[in-house]
């Protein structure tokens, strides 16, 4: 999945569900007339990830994890969420910024950034890797692999 597509606005008029499927399966359509681009159609989650991230390129440049390795993730909250959600009148989209500027910070971790979205892992990892989203995998300093060797060496069974 994942591809991009033109078509006319006849076509869209005409097959709009089979566009509207394609758009919730990753493809991207961009829809002309005339030969002029008029309109993207993309899934709704994707939308909400590109906008949390584009208004997380916004921020003031700030200390975080991701930036300077001697800060401790602070983590977050449902109730953080929630609460952010709330400031800003019932706003879906404030819920998502919340948890991607998390994410991007290193303030939490893909994973815990898929259950506050009710995604899973593997999907927003895939929707990551598609809208090119930076994704964090592994451990980012030879100290931190080596932590994670220790930790699951630790977790073995004698």
């Amino acid at each position: 999945m994942g591809y991009t597509s033109t078509i006319s606005k006849t076509d869209l008029a005409r097959r709009t569900r089979q566009v509207v499927d394609r758009a919730r399966r990753g493809d991207t359509i961009i829809v002309e007339s005339y030969g002029e681009e008029q309109v993207v159609v993309i899934d709704a989650v994707d939308y909400r990830i590109l906008r949390a991230v584009a208004a997380y390129q916004t921020l003031s440049p700030h200390l975080a994890p991701v930036n300077d390795p001697t800060l401790e993730p602070a983590g977050l909250s449902e109730s953080e969420v929630e609460q952010a959600c709330q400031e800003a009148g019932g706003s879906p989209q404030a819920c998502w910024n919340k948890v991607i500027a998390a994410y991007l910070d290193g303030h939490i971790n893909l994973g815990r950034a898929a259950t506050l979205l009710a995604l899973s892992s593997y999907e927003l990892d895939e929707r990551f890797r598609r809208l090119e989203v930076p994704r964090r995998i592994g451990p980012a300093t030879k100290e931190e692999a080596l932590a994670e060797v220790d930790a699951a060496f630790a977790l073995a069974p004698d």
